[in-house]
């Protein structure tokens, strides 16, 4: 199932739960359907294949790196990129890329700039100090202190869209109930089957 058409919070508008893409991985591939799954192996090749896959216009055929290269215009290009990381951690945490390339403008029909706004979903449940190690010199991190309750322990923040990729605010609202729902999916979902407190059938059952 798609998780993400389960959340009720979230007033979809210039996204849907079908714009969200997930990095492919082992645990990712169990829970999401294929249409919201992607490999890539660089933001590149990410934004090629997206570009592809929502129906870009291809204006260039040359060759890159001795390969065929197809370059494409970025006209449909839409979706919630989602990649996760440090997911062999107690708290794997998310990098999303919100990107709206398609046409947009405002209620009296001025031109509005394209969305490519970068949040970070981050671990902060525990604080962290550096260390020097007294055998090898190196500074090691350490883990201190008690350990914040799982959802409280995730923090976002958000940055690089510039001024040329403003949002509104009814958009901004939006990306922080999606960014909401991925923490919600962290805790919900990825954490307790990594603990192997929840499977895939468990998993499919809350749908229900």
């Amino acid at each position: 199932m798609n998780y993400f058409e389960k959340k009720q919070n979230i007033q979809w508008n210039t996204w849907s739960p079908e714009n969200v893409i997930f990095k492919s991985n082992n645990i990712i591939k169990r829970l999401l359907p294929k249409e919201n799954v992607l490999s890539w192996t660089s933001k590149g090749d990410r934004d090629q294949k997206m570009c592809k896959m929502t129906g870009c216009k291809a204006i260039q055929h040359s060759q890159y790196g001795g390969k065929p290269y197809t370059y494409y215009t970025r006209d449909n290009y839409k979706g919630i990129m989602v990649q996760l990381k440090d997911i062999k951690s107690d708290f794997p945490s998310a990098n999303i890329d919100f990107i709206d390339w398609t046409e947009r403008k405002d209620s009296v029909g001025n031109a509005k700039g394209h969305l490519d706004i970068l949040v970070y979903l981050n671990s902060f449940h525990n604080r962290i100090e550096w260390d020097k190690c007294p055998k090898t010199g190196s500074w090691i991190k350490k883990f201190k202190g008690q350990t914040a309750p799982l959802r409280e322990g995730y923090r976002m923040s958000y940055g690089g869209q510039g001024d040329a990729h403003s949002m509104d605010f009814n958009e901004f609202h939006e990306l922080i109930r999606i960014t909401e729902a991925v923490r919600d999916f962290l805790v919900d979902v990825v954490v307790p089957m990594k603990k192997g407190e929840l499977c895939v059938e468990e998993y499919e059952l809350m749908s229900v």
